[in-house]
């Protein structure tokens, strides 16, 4: 009996165990002989996917390539203009006159210095850049900048120690023989921007500072067929920061003046949109990546525009900013420079610091007055002078009804307190009795720049702290 009550139970459980199997089997068979499932995403909207992820991508490309290429395409319009309209490529263009509201050749300019100025091809011959003696001590620089905006080398009277000097000044490129008592300058681009800077002490020196001005002359080392001819750039399309043509500029500049060998890493991402190598062409271009790029040039300019809030440092109203000059890979701070103050030198020939707002942070206005104090030991430390300049919102020299746009140390008129102290008056009529320490302010909103010319070193850091401007609530 108990042998076969086993034999039952066995059966029972086999029987279970081919129910429990059997549906599982049937379920694989079905499954193979199944249709597959559909896709999740129909075809057309994964191709509307990857249509957007060109565009977002040829948009990255975009912001990223105008940030690095500004500079660039700023230079081109700036040579453009000034080969056509001051002097032909390889010559020097000499002002005669100190900047005026109508001055636009750069923005951010002073009205303390004249301004000379040439742009150099240097690919068919090197350039021979004379200087004299300096009896007077004239502050003066020969700013050198190739076509990335970084500055490369000054000439001035601190390097000279007011003595005379030649100069052959070569493109990167260029092996030869270095004639006697002439020092070699190699540029790190064959394009070449010389802005010069030229005191002038008082409205009675102007003639003096010319004629010393002239005498810094710029010539070619070979006579070939081109230096014989006046030769001029292209000119750029008025569009060029808005359009697509920015990017055709900013790779022909790239392909004549090549980068440092370390931005090459960041160009190389570049070439998804934009050709580097064979120049931008945007009709061999995807429509997304067209319209990317399109996207790109309506939000870039902002950032540039915007540039300055990382490199800002402020202390009473007025604003430093760095790295000035010299950017290395701080290709942000060189666009929004280029766009803000191009040709800005380095700290150590001239220092920069720019007040919108007064002491209580209320921005700048012809509506009021102001005094800005200055203690006997809080005045620029310099060998050779300081100025203010006030600016409109465009960055160029402001209108006043004294048609006039500046104070300086060395016009030989400021008038200092007895124990040292300087007060300026800022407004737009003058203050009765103190028209010597006047800048006359315009009418709407402005802006001040105090220049610092060939600062005394450790004297001016980031940490420094000019006075606050501050409302004048007395009685004019």
């Amino acid at each position: 009996m108990l042998r076969n009550r086993k034999k039952i139970f066995t059966l029972l459980i086999s029987a279970l165990c081919f129910a429990l199997i059997l549906p599982v089997a049937s379920t694989v068979q079905a499954a193979q002989t199944k249709p597959p499932t559909p896709e999740p995403f129909p075809m057309a909207q994964r191709l509307k996917q990857l249509g957007q992820s060109q565009e977002d991508l040829a948009y990255s490309i975009g912001v990223q390539a105008y940030v690095y290429g500004y500079p660039l395409v700023i230079s081109a319009k700036t040579m453009g203009e000034m080969t056509q309209t001051r002097a032909p490529l390889n010559q020097f263009f000499y002002s005669e006159t100190l900047a005026s509201p109508a001055f636009r050749d750069i923005v951010t300019p002073n009205s303390d210095t004249l301004y000379m100025s040439a742009w150099l091809d240097l690919s068919q011959s090197p350039m021979l850049l004379k200087v004299p003696d300096n009896p007077q001590d004239r502050y003066y620089t020969v700013q050198m900048l190739d076509v990335y905006t970084n500055t490369f080398r000054n000439v001035s009277n601190r390097s000279t120690k007011q003595q005379s000097g030649r100069y052959m000044i070569a493109g990167p490129k260029w092996r030869g023989i270095v004639p006697a008592n002439t020092e070699l300058i190699q540029t790190p681009t064959d394009t070449v921007w010389l802005i010069g800077r030229v005191e002038v002490k008082g409205e009675g020196d102007l003639p003096q500072a010319v004629a010393f001005e002239k005498q810094i002359t710029l010539s070619p080392m070979l006579q070939t067929k081109q230096a014989a001819v006046p030769q001029v750039s292209p000119t750029i399309p008025a569009d060029a920061l808005t359009s697509l043509s920015f990017f055709q500029i900013m790779a022909e500049m790239i392909h004549k003046n090549p980068p440092p060998a370390c931005d090459r890493v960041l160009l190389d991402q570049f070439e998804a949109g934009i050709d580097m190598e064979h120049g931008f062409s945007p009709d061999k271009l995807r429509p997304a990546t067209i319209a990317g790029l399109k996207r790109a040039l309506t939000d870039a300019p902002q950032i540039v525009q915007n540039g300055f809030v990382p490199y800002t440092t402020v202390h009473n109203g007025w604003g430093s900013f760095s790295p000035v000059g010299i950017y290395g890979n701080q290709f942000l701070a060189r666009a929004f420079i280029a766009y803000s103050g191009l040709a800005a030198n380095v700290p150590e020939e001239e220092m920069y610091f720019r007040a919108y707002t007064d002491d209580r942070g209320a921005l700048l206005t012809g509506t009021k007055r102001y005094t800005l104090h200055f203690a006997k030991d809080q005045l620029p430390q310099t060998s050779a002078f300081w100025s203010i300049n006030v600016y409109n919102n465009q960055l160029y020299l402001a209108n006043t009804a004294a048609n006039r746009s500046s104070v300086r140390s060395n016009s030989g008129t400021l008038v200092y307190n007895s124990d040292g102290s300087l007060d300026l008056s800022i407004q737009k009529e003058p203050p009765p009795g103190k028209e010597a320490n006047w800048l006359p302010a315009p009418d709407g909103n402005f802006n001040l720049v105090l220049r610092v010319f060939a600062p005394i070193p450790d004297t001016v850091g980031k940490a420094h702290a000019w006075p606050a401007i501050r409302e004048s609530k007395g009685v004019k």
